[in-house]
């Protein structure tokens, strides 16, 4: 019955993503750096960078075991008004307990999602994703409770989820003023908690630079922490840039550094204009973590862990899992994922690093160093393939980002590198790797 209810309740959440119709289709590349993000000094990765949204749904030890193996340090679930008030005044917390109780047993900590409104406060007694100015304190309400029941078993709490989107169907100003509220009533009932505000997507037009701004300027992020984004986009080029340009906002407003990516992925089927293939995916998974890790983004949650058991091949949202289903722990891209929570969690980005001669501005290199000794480096080429040869010591290990195999590299190698990305790990304090083109 938990599970039932849980799923249920997730699924009022189920993200139909923007339409990209309007978008170009040619790809953005990045120039001569790295990426778009540091052109600075080392850059710290956090321990607990990685996350997953709606994992831990099957509240079983096969999933909690595979999100162990997958670095998993955040699970994102969203706190249903409708699931914990279905009725005015009768509160009900069992099947949220229970997981959260699992999730802070298996170690795991959790973005819960303050959100969506109920039936009962609306004349013709349906759900609209929209509550009017004079029934605020209702929300108020179930926010207090909510925030006040789970203090110091949720790690963060977001208020509401891409509002620039579907899922808030008032005004602007209607969705500020809620959302300056909703923050001063989880502050004040859980001062310690972390606190979310934004979860903006990509709008059809663009970056919804006006809302942005409107939530920065209307005092809605005066008790916030950290300001969520959704980067949705055509590839992991376009990405990083539309990335960049909502952190050059964030920054305006002193939040530059402080962006949490709760949402990020790319569906294998369907119809969106963000579908990619299988073959792909792990690609995509790799190029993006590495370039949003660099770029600053403090948390990073792919949406999401299963493709459903049953789904229809016409809806995009049933292809977003890094594993195929619940019934079929298979990986679609959940090997790429794990190479990247598991391996640049708690490192320190080298901009500087690797040493290279004579190659192209075209190769990306993205070197990690590990605190302790050992490292991780990253490359990948679009375009053409490019070989040359990897100087390294003995003890180096490259990571295939599709099955997970792992291999030795001899100690002076002619690799290729193309637009699957090369994984490369080592223990020790090995000096910096040195290419040389062929």
């Amino acid at each position: 019955m938990y599970l039932k209810k849980l799923k249920a309740a997730q699924w009022n959440c189920n993200r139909t993503r923007f339409i990209l119709t309007l978008l170009l289709s040619a790809s953005f590349f990045a120039c001569a750096s790295n990426h778009a993000g540091n052109t600075g000094g080392p850059l710290e990765i956090p321990a607990d960078i990685a996350g997953i949204v709606h994992a831990g749904r099957t509240n079983t030890p096969e999933e909690y075991a595979l999100l162990d193996r997958l670095g998993v340090s955040w699970m994102l679930v969203t706190f249903t008004w409708n699931r914990i008030e279905s009725s005015e005044g009768r509160w009900d917390f069992d099947f949220y307990d229970q997981y959260v109780d699992t999730a802070q047993a298996a170690g795991k900590k959790i973005v819960g999602v303050l959100a969506y409104d109920v039936p009962w406060i609306h004349n013709d007694g349906k759900a609209h994703r929209y509550i009017p100015p004079d029934k605020v304190y209702f929300f108020l309400d179930y926010v207090r409770q909510t925030a006040a029941h789970f203090r110091g078993r949720v790690d963060a709490w977001c208020i509401w989820n891409e509002p620039n989107s579907r899922f808030w169907q008032g005004s602007r100003d209607e969705f500020l003023v809620l959302a300056r509220q909703a923050a001063n009533a989880v502050k004040e009932t859980d001062p310690d908690v972390t606190l979310l505000g934004g979860a903006f997507n990509r709008g059809i037009f663009g970056l919804p630079t006006a809302y942005i701004r409107g939530l920065f300027e209307s005092g809605a992020m005066e008790k916030a922490d950290a300001v969520a984004f959704h980067p949705y986009e055509l590839n992991p080029a376009r990405t990083v840039k539309l990335y960049g340009k909502f952190r050059a906002i964030a920054a305006e407003y002193g939040f530059g550094d402080r962006i949490w990516i709760t949402e990020a992925g790319y569906p294998t089927g369907g119809w969106y204009p963000t579908a990619t293939t299988e073959k792909k995916f792990p690609a995509y998974i790799v190029k993006t973590f590495v370039n949003l890790t660099v770029s600053g983004a403090k948390k990073i949650l792919w949406y999401q862990l299963f493709d459903p058991v049953v789904r229809d091949k016409k809806n995009s949202e049933n292809f977003f899992g890094l594993v195929r289903s619940k019934d079929d722990y298979t990986s679609k891209g959940a090997e790429a994922f794990r190479l990247c929570a598991v391996y640049l969690a708690g490192t320190v980005y080298r901009p500087d690093l690797p040493v290279r001669e004579r190659l192209p501005s075209s190769l990306k290199t993205f070197y990690f160093k590990q605190p302790a000794g050992g490292g991780t480096l990253v490359l990948w080429k679009e375009g053409s393939p490019l070989q040359f040869t990897l100087q390294i010591p003995e003890g180096f290990i490259m990571h295939d980002p599709v099955s997970g195999n792992a291999a030795a590299v001899p100690a002076e190698a002619d690799i290729t590198v193309g637009s699957m990305p090369v994984f490369i790990t080592w223990q020790g304090d090995h000096q910096p790797l040195l290419f040389k083109r062929h």
